[in-house]
């Protein structure tokens, strides 16, 4: 716990340090006006961040960041770095199954970000879909993962989709027949789960327990919680007459999965399983579950996988691709903040 505060306080003071040198946005004359433009939507004042809290992409990665090594087994470990932003994709195996794992550490809460098609705003009615390499490079994205199906059908209807601060649409089910879990993303970059979200979990998706919400991911199911492995997606724990989520994501099939989670503050890690299509076993959640709190992550959340399944790193998805990855609405990224 001690060495928990020293780093969250290290993290901090590396913010205030970068701060004092990069005026209020390392995004140039404009992001300050963006940074304004972003604030009178906001229901709450903005704090100072490194990037501005809105839909405007991030700095440019510098090339000369990048670097390439092997692991013991002859793995690619691939690497970007800067002063702001430190990313590592490298690869495991767990029953028969790859899994690339991309570390990501941030200085500032403003560097995990949200963006859609187009100019990344999700607050202009119908969006469009695209490749997640088309706006992940539109976004100049570090590294970049599909993100939850923001506008598909069910999300519309029984979902609550929080972006950038702002709120896109939000409704949850009465029923009990189409309750997700959601995952929330608040002002520290914190992630807070919440199983089998009901009216009255999430009045005010602007905030939670007190704290600022960036972001809000309807999807799921999560898969570790406080360390844990969750084995029962559908418990009478999830508190609904109907014991639980729908979204469980066929959670008993040997497929490809996207997983993100948090180590630390503002330290996360995402999972890519290969499935079956890519000439893998592949894994239930529960199994990749199983091999992700080896890696010290205290909570885990399900994302769309199959065919949908991309990680984007230096320009290129960087998961095998099975020739059918589909065109998506939305993305998660992480970006620099140096100014260049």
């Amino acid at each position: 716990m001690k060495n928990r505060k020293l780093f969250r306080f290290s993290v901090r003071v590396l913010a205030v340090l970068l701060a004092l040198l990069l005026p209020v946005s390392a995004l140039g004359e404009d992001a300050g006006a963006s940074h304004a433009e972003a604030e009178d939507a906001f229901p709450w004042t903005l704090g100072d961040y490194l990037l501005p809290i809105d839909f405007t992409p991030g700095s440019a990665p510098d090339e000369n960041g990048y670097s390439e090594s092997k692991d013991a087994n002859g793995n690619a470990v691939m690497v970007y770095e800067d002063s702001t932003i430190k990313v590592t994709v490298s690869q495991a195996t767990w029953m028969n199954t790859p899994i690339l794992i991309a570390d990501v550490v941030i200085s500032d809460p403003s560097q995990l970000r949200t963006a859609s098609m187009g100019d990344g705003d999700f607050s202009k009615g119908k969006m469009s879909q695209g490749k997640v390499v088309t706006q992940a490079k539109h976004m100049n994205a570090v590294l970049a993962i599909n993100g939850d199906s923001a506008y598909a059908k069910e999300k519309k209807e029984f979902g609550i989709i929080f972006r950038q601060g702002k709120q896109i649409h939000a409704r949850l089910d009465e029923s009990g027949r189409f309750r997700m879990d959601l995952l929330l993303v608040d002002e520290n970059g914190d992630f807070h789960g919440i199983h089998s979200a009901q009216p009255g979990d999430l009045d005010d998706p602007s905030v939670y327990e007190g704290r600022k919400i960036f972001n809000v991911f309807s999807f799921g199911p999560i898969i570790v919680e406080n360390g844990a492995v969750v084995t029962d997606y559908r418990g009478a724990d999830r508190g609904t007459s109907e014991g639980g989520t729908w979204m469980v994501m066929r959670s008993g099939i040997d497929a490809t999965r996207m997983v993100i989670g948090q180590a630390g503050p503002l330290h996360y890690k995402i999972f890519t399983s290969k499935g079956k299509r890519s000439g893998s076993r592949g894994l239930t959640l529960q199994e990749l579950a199983e091999f992700i709190v080896t890696q010290d992550v205290q909570i885990a959340y399900n994302l769309d996988g199959g065919d949908s399944t991309v990680l984007y790193f230096r320009g290129k998805q960087v998961n095998p691709d099975t020739g059918n990855a589909r065109a998506l609405w939305d993305i998660i990224y992480f970006a620099s903040a140096e100014k260049r």
